[in-house]
């Protein structure tokens, strides 16, 4: 009967402490994901303003015969980051852009960039030179990972040709951006597309204000 008694105690006393621990552990992850998120504004490293702009995108050889879409689709991308980033620019679109190194073919990237400002109708063009482009930068066979690599050059119009551009900086991406070796069982298609996304928002980031989420701070 008196055994009967210690073990229940006993018993009770290891489901208390067990409840109390559990109730920490749950309370510290329920505080963990109700924190709010800790964030830092970035400042734009070149301001565009009320300016227009057109993004203009050269690929070596290489990459247009592997990837005959690349210019086009990063073209489209950036255009319309930078355009729902900074709502008081004006950016040209992409089409237009498109158009116009269609018509100029090889050409158009020995054009000035007076000439390329009264042919877009804006007072900045920002090319953007693909150095690195392949959705094969795994070194496993079987795993997916993109990588894009690229200067870029900010030419504003002005009275006397500017040779120098007035803004350059470089972006290098992998994708994804989480994973060491790339991604497994993921469509080509898709991880092109998610990888100039991922490049895109990188790069337009660049020319306005936005917030970082700062993981380390969380705590």
């Amino acid at each position: 009967m008196i055994r009967s008694m210690i073990r229940s105690k006993r018993s009770a006393g290891a489901l208390a402490a067990m409840s109390l621990m559990l109730t920490a552990t749950l309370g510290c992850q329920l505080a963990y994901l109700f924190t709010p998120d800790v964030t830092e504004e970035v400042q734009p490293e070149y301001t565009i303003g009320e300016s227009s702009v057109a993004v203009l995108v050269w690929a070596d050889q290489s990459v247009k015969d592997e990837y005959p879409q690349a210019q086009a689709q990063i073209c489209r991308s950036l255009s319309h980051h930078l355009k729902e980033g900074m709502p008081d620019a004006v950016v040209v679109s992409a089409r237009k852009v498109l158009s116009l190194q269609d018509e100029f073919d090889a050409t158009w990237d020995q054009m000035k960039t007076n000439e390329l400002c009264k042919e877009l109708d804006c007072e900045y063009i920002l090319r953007v030179d693909l150095e690195t482009f392949t959705t094969r930068a795994s070194s496993t066979p079987h795993l997916r990972k993109a990588r894009i690599d690229a200067s870029l050059n900010l030419y504003k119009k002005a009275e006397r040709e500017a040779i120098q551009s007035v803004y350059q900086d470089e972006v290098r991406t992998l994708y994804p951006p989480e994973s060491k070796h790339g991604a497994f069982d993921m469509d080509e298609r898709d991880l092109m597309h998610s990888a100039i996304e991922f490049f895109s928002i990188k790069a337009a980031r660049k020319f306005y204000a936005h917030e970082i989420l700062l993981e380390d701070k969380r705590d």
